[in-house]
């Protein structure tokens, strides 16, 4: 089942860093399998992503493989602590219909 799997970051995730994470992972020219769109946005000083994903297995499987690991390697090098930040508001949606442009 397709979904909509959407985020706000805890405060202090700078929306750069999801840049940055992006860029590490090079999914401009890789993106993953199962993936629809994906955007990322700052909005009342928080960092947000908005995703379509074939299905909840599609996205599991890239948190898993390679989402995780750049998250890691990107904040480490900014000295950044996750921990520390606390963890993102997360929903998921199953999704009725897709009207794809052209």
């Amino acid at each position: 089942m397709t979904i909509l799997f959407t985020q706000v970051m805890p405060v202090g995730v700078p929306v750069e860093m999801l840049d940055a994470v992006s860029d590490d992972m090079d999914v401009d020219n890789d993106p993953p399998e199962g993936l629809i769109v994906h955007t990322h946005f700052e909005k009342d000083g928080r960092a947000h992503i908005v995703d379509v994903w074939e299905s909840a297995e599609a996205h599991q499987r890239f948190a898993d493989s390679r989402l995780t690991p750049a998250m890691g390697k990107v904040a480490a090098a900014r000295g950044f602590d996750p921990g520390q930040a606390g963890e993102p508001e997360t929903s998921i949606t199953d999704v009725h219909r897709i009207v794809r442009g052209r």
